[in-house]
């Protein structure tokens, strides 16, 4: 018997490499700048992606949807490096957010999730519709799709872990979680479910009251646990 009902994936950390696939994408849209830069500017945009996530929920103005706080992101970075884009460029940059790069391990190891019999699935701060195009990269189908957009907030709110337990009618502790950084950690030990952090970078939580109850370095590590 399976130790979990359900098996969900952070997406934008846990599951794909954001630098590997948005670095080259920008340095051939500035091929004079330098490498340090181009790398200083995609990492802008993603800290400034999500610290406005943050702000979405604080304000509490509503859930700006995710491909607009992606695009207002980019153009905070634009205007930290000093760098001009035309409207089309800008939205082909904000579109390869539907195109990224797994991480090298990803695709086998969901695939021997899905054959050990687990039901598998999506717990993320994107648009649906990003989603389910962003997931096409993987030969392997997921079940289930819970987004933010679902919730009318961004993780680590607690209505967006709350979504797999109200839709499939099941337990917190039936469901383990793969996150991929350490506020989405925080906020599903808050919510009360299992968490598995592939912990990449060697980060920790601020708080060891929500610390994971397994953590390792990459995606290998999940089959351990399972």
């Amino acid at each position: 018997m399976n130790k979990y009902r359900l098996v969900t994936f952070d997406v934008y950390t846990a599951l794909f490499d954001l630098e590997s696939s948005l670095v080259p994408l920008l340095s051939r849209t500035w091929s004079t700048t330098s490498p340090s830069e181009i790398l200083a500017l995609q990492r802008t945009w993603r800290t400034k992606q999500l610290e406005y996530l943050l702000i979405s929920n604080s304000l509490q103005k509503g859930r700006f949807p995710f491909w607009t706080i992606t695009e207002r992101a980019l153009d905070y970075a634009l205007q930290r490096f000093k760098l001009e884009l035309a409207d089309t460029q800008r939205a082909t940059l904000v579109e390869a957010w539907n195109h990224l790069q797994p991480w090298q391990e990803a695709a086998p190891v969901i695939a021997q999730v899905k054959q050990l019999g687990y039901p598998i699935g999506v717990l993320s701060n994107g648009d649906e519709v990003m989603l389910r195009a962003v997931v096409k990269a993987f030969p392997t189908s997921f079940e289930y799709f819970f987004a933010s957009d679902q919730a009318g907030v961004y993780k680590p709110h607690p209505a967006v872990y709350q979504l797999p337990l109200r839709l499939l009618g099941i337990e917190p502790s039936e469901v383990l979680h793969v996150a991929g950084g350490a506020t989405d950690v925080m906020g599903t030990k808050s919510a009360g479910l299992v968490c598995a952090w592939s912990n990449r970078g060697g980060d920790y939580v601020l708080d060891p009251a929500y610390k994971p109850d397994f953590e390792f370095r990459d995606l290998n590590g999940l089959l351990g646990v399972l």
